[in-house]
């Protein structure tokens, strides 16, 4: 049975670098600022993922407040070194609440995941999570569930790479017209999902904006699902959802997961194919968690407090 999906819409940049750096200096100053300023419109919280190497654990800050002139998102661009990182801007998709809990990206077994799209209906894809996944969700986004999907799929194949890649080969049938672009970072690696082929771009929420034409960010008319890729001559790979300016940067071809070593830099591709669905079921518990389109609602609610881990 083919469900229809309400769009989602967010903003995803990743990247990985041969040092500690911040990701203004990985990706560029200017640059960093013009992601940033997409919170104007993709307003809804922000949240951002880094691990400084060496099997260093991975951390997080997320806020439910919007990015936008926002001081902490601000100082974490710029002031923070790491190996590795992402950040997400968030709008939330139809009735899924603004709260911390729902805030991107999400942390669990040393994963964090961060997602552009919306998979509805929630319980269709919560239906497919085993119970031990499903007890560990903390919100009520499709995000998260997709996350927990991943996430239980890379510890059968022992890969989480090829996990992504088969869950996605998974949902794409069942939700043909949503977006599964996702970057995920670990201790060991950043992955990124392209996977968007019949995603809508969501037009009638840019003319809802308030924003004018000139003001919305560059390529969300034609190009809101594309990811792109830019490596530089010191081997730092910058990772991008439309918005920034892509001059000398690559797409990702549709359906494919991009894996990128933190050790060596090397990147391999695994293609998303039907014959990556889900395997048979084994006995394997998840990790142990290690230490360590109706609008949104008000941002003067009292509980949007920024979550440190």
């Amino acid at each position: 049975m083919v469900l229809p999906t309400v769009v989602g819409m967010c903003r995803l940049l990743g990247f990985a670098a041969p040092d500690a750096r911040s990701l203004a200096d990985a990706v560029g100053a200017v640059q960093m600022a013009t992601f940033c300023a997409m919170a104007r419109l993709h307003d809804d919280g922000w949240g951002a993922a880094w691990t400084t190497g060496g099997g260093a654990p991975v951390r997080t800050q997320r806020s439910p407040r919007s990015g936008y002139e926002d001081p902490a998102l601000a100082a974490l661009t710029t002031a923070t070194p790491a190996r590795a990182g992402l950040v997400h801007l968030r709008l939330a998709s139809s009735g899924m609440p603004v709260a911390p809990e729902n805030t991107h990206p999400f942390l669990d077994a040393g994963t964090a995941f961060a997602h552009n799209g919306a998979v509805k209906p929630v319980a269709l894809l919560e239906g497919l999570l085993p119970d031990a996944a499903r007890h560990r969700l903390r919100g009520s986004t499709d995000s998260e569930r997709y996350a927990a999907l991943v996430r239980h799929r890379a510890v059968q194949l022992g890969d989480l790479a090829a996990g992504a890649a088969s869950v996605v080969a998974q949902l794409a049938p069942l939700f043909p017209s949503s977006s599964l672009n996702a970057v995920l970072l670990t201790p060991r690696e950043l992955v990124v999902v392209q996977a968007s082929a019949g995603a809508r771009v969501p037009h009638e929420d840019f003319d809802a904006s308030g924003l004018a034409e000139h003001e919305l960010p560059t390529g969300h008319r034609t190009g809101y699902y594309q990811l792109w890729r830019r490596r530089s001559p010191d081997g730092t790979v910058v990772f991008s959802s439309s918005g920034l300016r892509t001059d000398g940067w690559e797409p990702l071809a549709p359906g494919t997961v991009v894996a990128v070593d933190l050790r060596t830099l090397a990147e391999r591709v695994v293609p998303v194919t039907a014959g990556a669905a889900a395997p048979a079921p084994r006995s394997a518990p998840l990790p142990a968690t290690p230490p360590g389109q109706e609008r949104h609602e008000s941002h003067d609610r009292a509980d949007r407090a920024m979550v440190r881990t």
